[in-house]
C-alpha cells in the first residue's frame, strides 16, 4: 500500500496520561481522542500529542461523543484502532472500550490478560521520555496520599507496550463475563454454546437435576429464574416430560429470544419480569447464577419467598458460602451436589486472545 494510502491510526482513551502509559509506541502520526469531562485536559492532551508526534488531538467531553466521532473517522477510510482493554478495572476505561467496539469490528488493545500480538520494548530514550511525560502530567494533577503508604509500585510496566488484536464481540464477552453489566445486544454473551467451562457446568447441572426424574412424585411445576435465552429451560422440558415450566427473564432482549425459542411450546410460559416480582412457588425452583445481581436485602427477601419442594443453586467462593449458609438457616438441606473447578479460557471459549478465569461453582439441589 502506498504511503499516501496507509491506514490511519486512531487512539481513543479516557485520559491524556493513558496515551502515554499504554500507547506511546503507536502514537506517532496517530489521531488521538481523549474522553473526559475536564475541559482543562485539552492543554495536557495537546502537550502529549506534540511530545509523541501525533497527527491530531481531539477532546471529547462525554462518552456520548465517542460513537459519533468514531463513525466520522470510520467514514474517512480504513483505520487501525487502539483503545482500552475490557480487562481494565477503571469503569470509564471499560465504558470507552465498549463504545469504541460498537463502531469498529477489529480493535487493538493492551494485552492485559491476553495473548499479545505485537510487543515493543522501549529503548532508553523512549523510556525516559515516557517517564518525563508521566511525571509532568501527574505533577500537574497530584493524587495526594490516598493509600496506606507514601510510595506506590508502578504496576503498568511502562517499559513494555504489548497489544492484542481483538474482535468487537471479544470486547463485549469479556465485559459480560467479568463485570456486573449485561450486554444483551450480543447473542449468548456468556459463551454458553462455545465455552468448555459452561458446557461442563450445564452437564453437571443436568446430572444433579436427573436425581429428581424418579422422585415420587416428579416435579410437575418448575420455575426457571434467569432463563436467559432458554438453553436450560429447553433441557428441563426433556428432563421432566410432564412438567410445565415458567421461564422468568428480566432482560427484554433475552426474553425476546426466549420467546422465539420456546414461546410456542405448550408447556412453557415465558414471564418477562424480575425475580423480585414473581411468585416462587413450584415443585422445583432454579436459582442458578442470578443472585449476584441482587442487593443483600433483596436476596434475603427472595430466599424467604421460595416455596418449593426442591431448589437448585449454582454459586461458588465466598458468595456461594453466604448463599449456602442462608439456605441452611432457612431449613433447606442438600440432596446432592457437584463441584466445578475454576478454569482459565478464552472469553468465547474457543480461540479469542482475551482470557478470563471462570471462578468455579458448586451446583446444589436442596429440599425441605
Amino acid at each position: 500500500m502506498p504511503e499516501t494510502q496507509k491506514a490511519a491510526t486512531l487512539i481513543v482513551v479516557a485520559h491524556p496520561e493513558d496515551v502515554v502509559r499504554l500507547f506511546s509506541t503507536v502514537a506517532e502520526g496517530a489521531d488521538l481522542a481523549v474522553v473526559t469531562e475536564d475541559g482543562g485536559a485539552g492543554r495536557e492532551l495537546e502537550a502529549v500529542g506534540r511530545a509523541l508526534g501525533a497527527r491530531t488531538t481531539h477532546l471529547l467531553l462525554s462518552p456520548s461523543e465517542i460513537g459519533p466521532w468514531c463513525r466520522e473517522q470510520r467514514e474517512q477510510g480504513d483505520a487501525r484502532v487502539f483503545t482500552h482493554s475490557p480487562q481494565e478495572e477503571a469503569p470509564l476505561h471499560r465504558e470507552v472500550a465498549v463504545l469504541v467496539s460498537r463502531v469498529f469490528e477489529r480493535l487493538w488493545v493492551p494485552s492485559t490478560g491476553a495473548r499479545p500480538t505485537v510487543c515493543t520494548v522501549l529503548d532508553d530514550a523512549a523510556f525516559q521520555r515516557k517517564l518525563s511525560l508521566l511525571n509532568t502530567l501527574y505533577r500537574e494533577r497530584p493524587d495526594g496520599a490516598q493509600g496506606s503508604a507514601c510510595t506506590d509500585p508502578l504496576r503498568d510496566g511502562p517499559g513494555i507496550e504489548a497489544f492484542t488484536e481483538v474482535r468487537s464481540t471479544d470486547m463485549v464477552r469479556a465485559l459480560s463475563l467479568t463485570k456486573p453489566e449485561i450486554f444483551s445486544e450480543l447473542a449468548d454473551p456468556w459463551g454458553f454454546a462455545g465455552s468448555s467451562y459452561e458446557g461442563k457446568r450445564f452437564a453437571l447441572t443436568a446430572k444433579v437435576l436427573e436425581s429428581l426424574c424418579h422422585a415420587s412424585p416428579p416435579p410437575r411445576r418448575v420455575v426457571d429464574v434467569g432463563a436467559c435465552e432458554g438453553m436450560m429451560t429447553e433441557h428441563l422440558l426433556s428432563l421432566f416430560p410432564h412438567a410445565s415450566v415458567q421461564a422468568v427473564e428480566s432482560e427484554p432482549r433475552f426474553a425476546a429470544r426466549l420467546r422465539e425459542r420456546l414461546g410456542g411450546h405448550a408447556r412453557v410460559r415465558v414471564v418477562e419480569a424480575s425475580a423480585e416480582d414473581v411468585a416462587l412457588e413450584a415443585d422445583l425452583v432454579l436459582l442458578a447464577e442470578v443472585l449476584y445481581y441482587l442487593s443483600d436485602d433483596a436476596c434475603a427477601d427472595l430466599l424467604d419467598r421460595v416455596h418449593a419442594s426442591h431448589l437448585l443453586t449454582s454459586y461458588g467462593g465466598g458468595f456461594g458460602a453466604k448463599v449456602h449458609a442462608a439456605l441452611a438457616g432457612r431449613g433447606w438441606k442438600v440432596v446432592t451436589s457437584e463441584t466445578l473447578a475454576s478454569r482459565i479460557e478464552p472469553v468465547d471459549g474457543v480461540w479469542s486472545p482475551l482470557l478470563v478465569r471462570r471462578a468455579g461453582t458448586e451446583i446444589r439441589l436442596w429440599k425441605r
